[in-house]
């Protein structure tokens, strides 16, 4: 009996442990997600160069120190916002159940138009290495959304290694589209983001 109140006892405390556990890490989460809504806010007043930590940390309400206990760095914080864009646009894709590689790769450069910025400032090597792998994870699930596309498409490589390459090639370029729209180059030379797209992705149908 002395035993099985014991055992009781031992998994009573097992349970109120990992409660605790999952109520702080609910916490954590709460205040690392209000340090980011912070960044964006900094962000869209006054872009990449106006965002500092000590800014993030005086909108968001935190001490410094606290914010550099979430991020280490200004390049960490940016690559978790890179992170949750990329994410939102592969829910969007998702969602909207689109088979049109058009209308995919349309959203892709509106997303990549505010997450090129970011992935700029935040150089690979000052990322921690779980939002990199977060940050891959991710853009992995857009080139699988794309590829199925690509494949509806009928234009693929022989190999599968050469079917891959297209996906991520049409991927690179649609990063440049956005970077290149995003930069305000298009409008010297005349032309349009969209049409670029457009003409982007005969190249794959």
């Amino acid at each position: 009996m002395a035993q099985s109140q014991s055992s009781l006892t031992d998994n009573g405390e097992n349970k109120l442990g990992a409660v605790r556990a999952r109520r702080q890490a609910d916490g954590q989460e709460a205040r690392a997600s209000l340090i980011r809504d912070a960044a964006r806010d900094i962000l869209a007043e006054t872009g990449i160069s106006g965002l500092t930590m000590r800014a993030v940390a005086a909108r968001a309400g935190y001490t410094a120190g606290s914010v550099y206990s979430y991020f280490a760095s200004k390049e960490a914080l940016l690559a978790s916002l890179a992170v949750d864009e990329i994410d939102q646009l592969g829910k969007t894709i998702r969602q909207s159940h689109e088979k049109d590689l058009a209308a995919k790769a349309g959203r892709c450069v509106r997303a990549l138009r505010r997450v090129v910025p970011l992935l700029t400032a935040a150089r690979r090597g000052d990322v921690p290495p779980d939002t990199e792998r977060a940050l891959t994870g991710r853009i992995i699930v857009i080139l699988r959304q794309l590829d199925e596309s690509i494949a509806d498409g009928g234009r693929r490589g022989d190999s599968i290694g050469a079917q891959a390459l297209d996906t991520i090639a049409l991927w690179s370029a649609l990063v440049g589209v956005a970077q290149l729209a995003g930069s305000g180059r298009f409008s010297s030379i005349e032309v349009n983001e969209e049409d670029v797209t457009e003409a982007l992705i005969a190249r794959f149908l």
